[in-house]
């Protein structure tokens, strides 16, 4: 895949909406309300629930008799269920959706314009508004350093229009965001041993390594109830530690080896308090545990990639200090 040169893709004409589940019985009025107000219309609309307790798969088949179900007998992440929503979809534009999100109503119908926009465009974010400060922003597409920590573009900033440019990015975040199917199963899908958090990263940046390229949507408009679907039973602390165990994952995949080496020696070398380095350490040595598996993966990737790290460089900014660590 070369990301030069490519041609509007017209093919594209419908989309799916996949929308991950996990005990979200208090999301669900709202977002399915949200859904059937779009401009256009998803050709299908599936629920990935991860083993729900709660009566969250009988009330979305309620609020949308036509929903296609796929249940999990186990949680199995996020990862495996937008894995399992993209394979099931029949549609070549599908929609990832977290629960705790209301939609606007052209947010479909702008993403899709986008994902035609060219044969090589893999994944378009939304600009995400946060829901509980109205006027500010959650995120325009993701930005990531060079140590693989990441951020929402914008977060937290009033919104002034100052990303209202459609712009390349490194990842889309899949709390609300649009795939090419064929591109994301051609990368490998969302590495599923990510279970939750860095996986849309992982994700993104295999995508450039391919040639493919994710853009900005900022025409599309999702509002996000900020950590609604986990900040109930796992802390900000607990998603910073497991997004750092997965962003070293992604760094031994992804990076070509001189940097994947310089990458975890300043990662090592970062001035943290003893309690926030012994936790890093710990991420370290679970990744070397699984250094088989890892390399397995990575052998794959660097085979197939059509960009060098200096190609997408542009994409990464290079500093070891980031707003937000997630």
């Amino acid at each position: 895949m070369n990301s030069k040169g490519a041609s509007q893709d017209a093919s594209i004409q419908d989309a799916s909406i996949v929308v991950i589940n996990y005990n979200s019985l208090r999301f669900l009025d709202e977002l399915f309300a949200s859904i059937r107000d779009q401009t256009l219309a998803p050709r299908e609309i599936f629920l990935v629930d991860n083993a729900s307790s709660d009566r969250s798969v009988e009330v979305a088949r309620d609020l949308c008799p036509e929903l296609k179900i796929i249940r999990f007998e186990e949680n199995r992440g996020f990862a495996a269920a937008a894995n399992a929503g993209l394979e099931a979809s029949n549609c070549e534009a599908t929609a990832i959706l977290n629960t705790d999100i209301k939609l606007e109503n052209r947010w479909l119908e702008e993403l899709l314009k986008s994902l035609s926009s060219g044969t090589d465009v893999a994944a378009v974010a939304s600009k995400v508004m946060l829901y509980e400060k109205p006027g500010h922003i959650n995120g325009v597409g993701g930005a990531m350093n060079r140590l693989g920590y990441t951020w929402d573009i914008g977060m937290y900033e009033e919104d002034r229009g100052q990303y209202d440019d459609p712009a390349e990015v490194i990842f889309a975040p899949a709390s609300a965001a649009l795939f090419r199917k064929s591109a994301v199963l051609d990368s490998g899908g969302f590495d599923e041993s990510f279970f939750m958090y860095h996986e849309d990263v992982d994700l993104g940046w295999r995508l450039w390594l391919l040639g493919y390229r994710v853009l900005t949507c900022p025409g599309a408009v999702a509002h996000h109830h900020f950590g609604g679907s986990t900040k109930a039973s796992r802390s900000m602390h607990w998603r910073e530690l497991l997004g750092e165990r997965n962003d070293i994952t992604s760094l031994l995949k992804n990076y070509e080896m001189k940097n994947v080496l310089a990458s975890i020696a300043e990662m090592i070398a970062l001035r943290q308090s003893p309690s926030r380095k012994m936790a890093q350490l710990k991420n370290l040595c679970w990744n070397i545990g699984k250094l088989p598996r890892t390399l397995r993966k990575r052998r794959i990737i660097q085979k197939r990639r059509n960009l060098s790290d200096d190609e997408i460089s542009r994409l990464i900014v290079q500093s070891s200090h980031v707003p937000i660590r997630l």
